[in-house]
């Protein structure tokens, strides 16, 4: 009987150690089929990528494949409306800036770290309602995961806040990722061309100066001139767009151009221009009753151009409040408009 009941402990333990060694040999397989899954994934992203300079064009099929979990690589993916029926016009100004952050990123020899894909609305309906997307364009940052959770975690690009500069892009994904993305835009001939000019107009300048300096630095007219020209860029928010570097305009979603950007915590280039000459003109009116038309000998003449400058001034000053009602639409007063 002692020998019997060895018999069965020693098959019960057999039968143990074999399901215990099958189970091993089972998940190292699955672990190493993950692995390989993982790894024939990203080689097929690299392959869509490289043929169209670093982005990857998803559709809603696309998108659930390539942000299954479990996945070794994060994902950026911009929401567009590219189409012309759409009329979203910045879907079309930000599409260059994404493409250049891309082929930047594309350009690194280990680039399997990170993708960039491209949804239209088109191909991806369903998608947009997944995320709730009731506008475009809109830029979400999935990254790296191990975890099996179906619902992938994200982080939203802010446009008001960051603008639809490709540095700015470029910058809030290293951030986030950890990892440096370079943007190299193309040589800008234009601003090559206003530099030298720029330049030769400071060598001329000096010329003028080291010649008749003397006579020029002691003008009261350089000077008010000078005083005058550094007030207006100061007022005009000029500081704010050398930190920020926000878009130099931004046209509205009808496709109407706007140049005044709603609310106190965001500002377009183009709006510190009008600003600076808003105030500009009304300087210069002040300044003319004020000194030039007291010196006109004709009464008839000067009553006229008491009468123009004054007009002038109203309207500008109405402009100006006009300005100030679309930063803040609660505001109650207005002049003529």
């Amino acid at each position: 009987m002692g020998g019997l009941g060895f018999g069965k402990t020693l098959v019960l333990f057999t039968a143990a150690l074999v399901a215990l060694v099958t189970l091993l040999i089972a998940t190292t397989t699955d672990a190493q089929t993950t692995t390989d899954l993982i790894a024939k994934k990203v080689s097929k992203l690299q392959a869509k990528a490289a043929k169209n300079k670093g982005v990857i064009e998803l559709d809603s099929l696309a998108f659930d494949d390539v942000l299954a979990k479990p996945r070794n690589y994060s994902m950026v993916v911009l929401f567009t409306a590219i189409s012309p029926e759409f009329q979203c016009v910045p879907c079309k100004n930000f599409d260059p800036e994404f493409r250049l952050v891309a082929a930047g990123w594309s350009r690194i020899p280990d680039k399997s770290q990170i993708f960039f894909g491209i949804l239209d609305f088109k191909a991806g309906q369903s998608i947009f309602q997944k995320f709730n997307m009731n506008s475009a364009p809109s830029l979400l940052y999935f990254p790296a995961s191990d975890s099996s959770e179906s619902s992938p975690s994200f982080d939203r690009y802010d446009f008001g806040k960051s603008g639809f500069q490709a540095e700015s892009f470029a910058s809030w994904i290293s951030a986030r990722s950890g990892l440096k993305i370079e943007v190299q835009r193309p040589f800008d001939f234009v601003a090559f061309s206003l530099k030298i000019l720029g330049f030769a107009g400071t060598l001329g300048l000096a010329h003028f100066l080291y010649t008749r300096g003397g006579k020029v630095i002691r003008s009261k007219y350089l000077w008010a001139a000078v005083s005058l020209f550094s007030i207006f860029i100061f007022i005009s928010g000029h500081m704010w767009n050398q930190i920020r570097h926000p878009p130099y305009s931004m046209p509205s979603r009808d496709g109407r151009p706007g140049f005044i950007a709603p609310g106190f915590q965001n500002q377009f280039g183009l709006e510190t221009q009008i600003v600076a000459i808003t105030y500009a003109v009304l300087c210069g009116g002040a300044i003319s009753l004020i000194s030039s038309i007291p010196r006109i000998e004709s009464p008839s003449r000067q009553r006229l151009a008491v009468i123009i400058w004054m007009g002038v001034i109203t309207v500008m000053y109405s402009i100006l409040i006009l300005f100030f009602r679309a930063k803040n639409p609660s505001y109650p007063f207005r002049l003529l408009f």
